[in-house]
């Protein structure tokens, strides 16, 4: 097992490394842009706004979805998976000097990163809704992981388990919203008029 685990470590450095690299102004600039914290925030609006458009007026449980997934993928992400798993991003277990460092983190927890998991469930919640959404929405999110290695502050395996951690959460907002929505619709009926098709 030791063996396995150094071996997961090695690749994670190398893929670091080839990912971490000087790609120019242009792509420094593009990364940084995806590693904002206001970019996943506006990826989530235009998701909404299309869904909302495309389903109106019956559209309760996609927005339920939505929060209920980041909710659950950030809350729990950064208060128990983190802690539990204590691990350091690059940009702090690394050697000054040996690796590219291009946007702000704090020297909290990497393993999962939440960016990737909050833009996964973002993309399983928008596609299970419209699957109209599913090239642009898992396009954002796969950059946005990517963009978290090239900034330095993220290690491989943290994104990558950042977007399986954040289909789980996805998943699970999906399915608590389909209960709570079917809770709702039930009570519209025995309570007042039926709710509009």
């Amino acid at each position: 097992m030791a063996h396995f685990l150094d071996s997961v470590a090695a690749l994670d450095r190398l893929l670091f490394r080839a990912i971490n690299r000087d790609g120019g102004p242009a792509l420094d600039g593009l990364a940084r842009l995806l590693s904002w914290d206001w970019f996943g925030v506006c990826v989530g609006l235009l998701a909404l706004a299309w869904i909302v458009r495309a389903r109106w007026p019956r559209v309760l449980r996609e927005p339920l979805a939505l929060a209920a997934a980041i909710l659950v993928s950030d809350l729990v992400g950064a208060r128990v998976l983190r802690p539990l798993f204590g691990r350091m991003r690059p940009c702090y277990a690394l050697p000054p000097g040996t690796f590219r460092w291009l946007s702000p983190a704090a020297d909290v927890g990497s393993f999962p990163s939440l960016h990737a998991s909050n833009l996964f469930a973002l993309a399983l919640v928008g596609t299970l809704a419209c699957r109209r959404l599913a090239v642009p929405l898992y396009a954002a999110a796969v950059a946005v992981a990517l963009s978290r290695v090239y900034v330095g502050v993220h290690w491989p395996t943290d994104a990558l388990a950042g977007a399986a951690w954040g289909t789980l959460a996805g998943a699970a907002g999906w399915a608590a919203s389909g209960w709570g929505a079917a809770r709702r619709t039930g009570a519209d009926a025995e309570g007042g008029p039926p709710a509009t098709p």
